[in-house]
């Protein structure tokens, strides 16, 4: 590990991400910004994303390949990030998304330009061969609690972190959405936080990931407005209809742009 801390720390949890690992890698390695570090942290793969990781790690010290003794799951993985890291900022990056070269710098001059310790921003939305699937996500320029919980604009791969507030919160490990959950409860606390307009980062679709069914998300999400927040069922009936509304706004263009 390098003496000096730098600037901002990207945590990556890695699981069988052997065919787009290396991808995300690289756009963290084209950065503008050059003073980070990357913790990639396998979770018991059975691929051969642990050999991929260990090559860019041999070349750029700047990477770290840790390797989870047992499986933990996405949450716990990234909460071990976090005890680890050593930036002022910290980033997050899911293995089959991918940043844009002026990512971190551009959030990190957003950070210090509106004194937000969280800052997040627009992206694309692109399938498994990169190629995009609907039109681009843009966030609004600030949220809070009470937006958030209707329409959430933030997401793990566009988000800016400051280092102490990270390190003194934690993905929760009992519940699906263990992300947005987070985001909420920061946001209930008060945590200011700033959209970059641009379009920064690319969220990648997958048939097999937590987000593509629906129907399972808007029950996850519920039980997070319920479990996790305690709002009363006549306020969470609400959310879920604002967010089945934009959701179909979001959402509701992929087929459209794949028949063009």
């Amino acid at each position: 590990m390098m003496n000096k801390n730098p600037l901002v720390s990207v945590i990556m949890p890695a699981y069988n991400a052997e065919r787009f690992v290396g991808e995300a890698i690289n756009s963290v390695i084209a950065q503008t910004l050059t003073d980070w570090e990357l913790l990639v942290i396998d979770d018991c793969s059975t691929d051969d994303t642990q050999r991929i990781v260990a090559e860019f790690a041999e070349e750029d010290s700047r990477i770290q390949l840790l390797v989870n003794e047992v499986n933990m799951g996405v949450a716990k993985t990234r909460n071990r990030g976090l005890d680890l890291c050593r930036g002022q900022y910290v980033a997050l990056l899911d293995s089959d998304d991918y940043y844009k070269p002026d990512m971190l710098q551009k959030m990190v001059d957003c950070s210090k330009r509106t004194k937000a310790d969280i800052v997040y921003c627009s992206y694309e939305l692109v399938d498994e061969q990169g190629k995009k699937v609907c039109n681009d996500f843009i966030v609004p320029e600030q949220t809070d609690f009470e937006r958030s919980l209707v329409r959430s604009v933030i997401t793990c791969s566009s988000v800016l972190i400051s280092s102490e507030i990270a390190k003194n919160n934690r993905f929760p490990t009992d519940l699906y959405h263990e992300d947005i959950a987070l985001w909420f409860r920061l946001l209930r606390d008060g945590v200011k936080a700033c959209g970059v307009t641009e379009i920064l980062a690319a969220y990648r679709q997958r048939t097999n990931s937590k987000s593509a069914n629906k129907l399972k998300s808007a029950i996850r999400r519920w039980n997070v407005y319920r479990k996790h927040l305690k709002l009363p069922i006549y306020k969470c009936l609400g959310y879920i209809i604002g967010y089945a509304y934009y959701g179909i706004i979001k959402y509701g263009r992929v087929s459209a742009s794949r028949s063009e």
